[in-house]
């Protein structure tokens, strides 16, 4: 658990510039999208609520937070979120009230034939060989290798 709601609004208020008078927004006629990594990563407290998601939850609901030193308000203008959830670690629900301002899609790890598939793909276009060439096929042993040893390394 590594973010709470003072390193978030830290980091999110770097790339914004005051505009006019309370107004926070990126440069010029920009907009910004805030990918957020692993959202469901930050500590909840002893209440149940998680800071980060609430500083998020704020900005999303009235268009604002507030500034930390001079406890003034600060209108954050042309500015959206993306998140993802590491389905392995951290905490595993996030607050109805932050949630319903996303889309969720759930998303599973490829089958190891559609991975041969997708990385052989890859490989070939960057390789520009013909397919059934003696380059092609040596990409696809060097795919079916590198998929082999990552399976054996994760496994263990």
């Amino acid at each position: 658990f590594y973010t709470n709601c003072t390193s978030l609004q830290a980091v999110m208020e770097k790339p914004l510039e005051k505009k006019a008078g309370r107004n926070y927004g990126p440069p010029g006629t920009k907009k910004l999208i805030f990918f957020i990594d692993d959202l469901n990563m930050p500590e909840m407290d002893a209440y149940g609520t998680v800071s980060a998601h609430t500083l998020l939850r704020q900005h999303m609901d009235y268009s604002h937070w507030y500034d930390r030193g001079k406890l003034v308000l600060k209108e954050i203008h042309n500015c959206q979120y993306v998140a993802c959830m590491n389905p392995t670690a951290g905490n595993f629900t996030v607050a109805p009230r932050l949630q319903r301002h996303f889309s969720l899609f759930a998303i599973n790890f490829p089958a190891m034939e559609n991975l041969q598939l997708i990385y052989n793909a890859i490989l070939q276009g960057h390789l520009g060989a013909s397919p059934g060439s003696a380059l092609a096929k040596l990409g696809e042993k060097l795919v079916a290798g590198a998929l082999a040893l990552h399976k054996k390394i994760s496994t263990t």
